[in-house]
């Protein structure tokens, strides 16, 4: 599925890329039997597992063409995908002089639902401080909106320079974006749906995926410190063994009043 969505893209000159991050099902052979009928799908292998992280910077590091859009094996494409969101970069590129990363609204399938989450900078071009405090304390944000990493295109040497930190297996996305912002780039978001995810989320993957958000906060202790947010991010992005009702409670008046002590600090 994901594969056919990304032959039918409206774009010429298309390469498709596939990272094997050392599957144990029968991807590697589906893709390869797809690159024989279509010579745009190319299949590159890992010999060890690099996680999401690793797979993306191998993807980067072995596009031969200048743009990349990421999609997940979980998702579709709208035809109009490529087209819609590279006139949205060249548009970016027009204004700005710094290395623009532009991200699309997606449609989510989830347990038998559908909702829509919209890109991050939809309603104007964001960057710096506004990113990385909005994803690591919540903080507003015109728009709102979301970095998924599945809705992402950009330069290939914005990603060469902009690697992913693989240290992480969660939250890759969002660290990258919160770093991406810090060092000078610009995230740009598209109104429309052009991607589709077929989400299967647990309670579990939830929990991890808390930890992993946890971590990035962690990683730019620092920062947070210099902005007196260090324990208000950390209250906000709990453990993913405190997703409880009873800990839920308590934390909404801890969170009430680290966000006061930021206010006058």
């Amino acid at each position: 599925r994901t594969l056919l969505s990304a032959r039918q893209l409206d774009w010429d000159d298309l390469e498709i890329l596939v990272c094997d991050d050392v599957s144990t099902d029968r991807s590697a052979a589906i893709v390869q039997s797809v690159s024989q009928q279509d010579p745009r799908v190319r299949l590159v292998r890992h010999d060890t597992n690099k996680g999401n992280a690793g797979a993306r910077n191998t993807l980067a590091r072995e596009a031969t063409g200048e743009i990349l859009a990421f999609l997940d094996s979980d998702d579709e494409n709208a035809p109009e995908r490529l087209r819609v969101q590279v006139a949205k970069l060249l548009a970016a590129e027009e204004r700005h002089t710094a290395p623009i990363s532009v991200y699309c609204t997606r449609r989510v399938i989830s347990n038998g639902k559908t909702r829509s989450l919209s890109a991050m900078g939809t309603a104007q071009p964001v960057g710096g401080d506004a990113v990385a405090l909005h994803l690591l304390c919540d903080d507003p944000l015109p728009g709102d909106g979301r970095v998924g990493t599945c809705t992402m295109l950009t330069r290939v040497s914005t990603l060469r320079k902009f690697a992913f930190d693989e240290n992480f297996r969660r939250a890759v996305d969002r660290e990258w974006a919160i770093r991406f912002a810090l060092e000078g780039g610009l995230i740009v978001g598209c109104e429309e749906s052009l991607v589709t995810q077929h989400l299967s989320l647990t309670d579990a993957k939830r929990a991890r995926q808390n930890d992993a958000r946890r971590q990035v906060v962690q990683k730019f202790r620092s920062y947070l410190q210099g902005k007196r947010s260090y324990l208000y991010a950390l209250t906000i992005h709990r453990p993913g063994r405190m997703y409880t009702k009873g800990h839920r409670l308590l934390s909404k008046p801890v969170t009430a009043l680290l966000s006061c002590f930021r206010k006058r600090a």
